[in-house]
């Protein structure tokens, strides 16, 4: 009697989750908005390219600045776990130094000086301008100093 018991306590909750659980996905299927038309790009037909000037220019500031702070917290995290002197060859102890001080919003308008200064250069991806017009300019001076 005692393992009935047992197995009727733990059934009845473990069945009363799975139906709300479901009832909670058909509500929220019943009040969805319309789905986009199916001859939307697909998930694989999406291209995921380094954003560059063609794309950057008619960016909000909003899209400009979450793109750089992307950017930093991936430096700053590989920072912080390889420290000031990697045993690995990387570019980050360089980009975390050379624009130390720096704000994002800085940075977003350098690039965007950039861009406004060489309409040529707009097949040129955001990261190449921060590196060779921020970073690298002073990478010289940091290596030397290392």
């Amino acid at each position: 009697m005692l393992k009935k018991s047992r197995f009727a306590t733990t059934l009845l909750p473990l069945s009363l989750a799975v139906s709300l659980s479901g009832w909670t996905v058909a509500q929220a299927a019943e009040t969805a908005p319309p789905a986009a038309p199916a001859a939307a790009t697909s998930p694989a037909q999406i291209d995921l390219k380094f954003p560059d000037g063609e794309n950057w220019s008619p960016a909000t500031e909003r899209e400009k600045m979450a793109y750089l702070l992307g950017i930093r917290d991936m430096a700053a995290a590989e920072y912080q776990l390889t420290g000031p002197n990697p045993k690995k060859r990387t570019l980050v102890a360089k980009w975390v130094k050379a624009l130390d001080g720096m704000t994002l919003r800085q940075i977003m308008e350098t690039v965007d000086a950039y861009y406004k200064a060489n309409p040529d250069k707009q097949k040129q991806t955001v990261f190449e301008v921060v590196w060779f017009q921020m970073v690298e300019p002073k990478a010289g001076n940091l290596t030397k100093a290392n």
